[in-house]
């Protein structure tokens, strides 16, 4: 019989799509549970810094255009969808958006302009690549059609993970996910306006695409190591013949595409059978150019290498103008901090890291209430998303003075 917690694991990659679930778990915290103040960050006190709120909606990503506005891609909870533009101290809509499932991540590629990915659900049934561009959008790439007619990280390369995996059911018996297919196309990034990265959490991939609807896989992400040096087993299962192991998912949230010829992916790490995943979570490093690369700790070095390692729910990247590769990190007691409230707000955080060697240049900022995700404005001000609403208020997003 599998845990509470480890049933939790493929269901958290498509956690972000269960908005009302989430929200209601997240106001049932206790106040005295969280920090008493926010340290480490000094607030830039600019008029136009923030913090702007955004009352009953979810907000998972945020770009910056090359005009100096914000873009936020906000999901009401009423149902409405659109880009929301943070500009001159004002907070103003670039477009409307009618999408099945909710916008994730969002990547500006010049002023009125975007990619963005909308959420998975059961079986791959959603969750494409779209492009906004002055006023009107399409659908350029079918990312949940590629899951279901492929499943990289189960029919490719060291096919790690059995499908059977990922079914789940709740306390009562009822099915929440078949085995099958499962997708989150969550963070995105560009290399132009004409090709994107996108992370699928549910996946355990990194994913190309073009406007053309042409994809592949840029990179299979792999479990964890325990302390025997294999991969870390989740629980047994069976399909009715054979017995099947299964393994702590990677989940793929953020990628980041560097001046150094280089891209770099950051993992959330699922459920273990041990409780937190904390010290679980890696950043890893490919080549820019090619595809189907496999990212392993098993077999030595290779095209995709760890750079960095013992980190704890890795919910974004991003490339800062001094060339340091900033790291957000959701919470210090992870992730399940968000869903499970007997499990206490740890704080997130931001770090700054070399590139070519992982190790630590800056701690940027500490104690974040859910931070998920940062951009750096055309001044190089950088900008923090703080899920607020995990604690019963807004989300927000403001700027930091690092």
């Amino acid at each position: 019989m599998k845990s509470k917690i480890q049933r939790m694991n493929p269901g958290w990659k498509l956690l972000f799509f269960s908005l009302l679930m989430l929200f209601v778990t997240a106001c049932e915290k206790e106040i005295n549970e969280l920090p008493a103040e926010v340290s480490d960050l000094k607030i830039n006190k600019a008029m136009d810094a923030g913090p702007y709120e955004f009352p009953g909606a979810i907000v998972f990503d945020i770009s910056a255009t090359p005009d100096g506005s914000i873009m936020v891609g906000l999901n009401e909870f009423s149902g409405n969808r659109s880009i929301q533009l943070i500009k001159n101290g004002k907070i103003t809509t670039m477009i409307g958006l009618d999408t099945e499932t909710d916008i994730q991540g969002i990547e500006s590629i010049g002023a009125g302009n975007a990619f963005f990915t909308t959420a998975g659900t059961n079986l791959a049934a959603n969750g494409e690549l779209y492009r906004a561009s002055q006023g009107k959008v399409r659908m350029v790439a079918d990312l949940a059609k590629f899951e279901r007619d492929n499943d990289p990280d189960a029919n490719e390369g060291p096919q790690w993970k059995n499908q059977q995996c990922e079914e789940e059911f709740t306390d009562n018996g009822d099915l929440v996910f078949n085995a099958g297919p499962q997708n989150n196309p969550y963070k995105v990034t560009a290399f132009d306006g004409e090709t994107a990265l996108i992370a699928d959490a549910a996946g355990n991939t990194v994913l190309q695409a073009t406007t053309e609807g042409e994809i592949d896989w840029k990179a299979i992400l792999t479990p964890p190591l325990n302390a025997a040096g294999e991969w870390m087993q989740l629980f047994e299962t069976t399909d009715g013949s054979n017995d099947i192991t299964c393994y702590v998912q990677p989940v793929a949230t953020s990628v980041a595409i560097g001046n150094d010829g280089y891209i770099y992916v950051g993992e959330l790490t699922g459920a273990t059978p041990e409780g937190l995943p904390t010290g679980l979570s890696r950043v890893w490093k490919m080549p820019a150019d090619g595809t189907n690369f496999v990212c392993s700790e098993l077999d030595g070095p290779s095209e995709c290498n760890v750079l960095i390692n013992g980190l704890t729910s890795v919910i974004d990247l991003e490339m800062g103008p001094d060339g340091l590769l900033y790291v957000v990190q959701f919470d210090s007691n992870s992730w399940l901090s968000s869903v499970v409230p007997d499990i206490p707000w740890g704080g997130g955080s931001i770090t700054a890291y070399n590139t070519e060697t992982g190790e630590v240049e800056k701690e940027i900022a500490s104690e974040l209430v859910y931070p998920g995700a940062i951009t750096f404005d055309k001044k190089g001000n950088l900008w923090v998303l703080e899920n607020k609403l995990f604690i019963g208020e807004s989300a927000i997003v403001r700027m930091l003075d690092y």
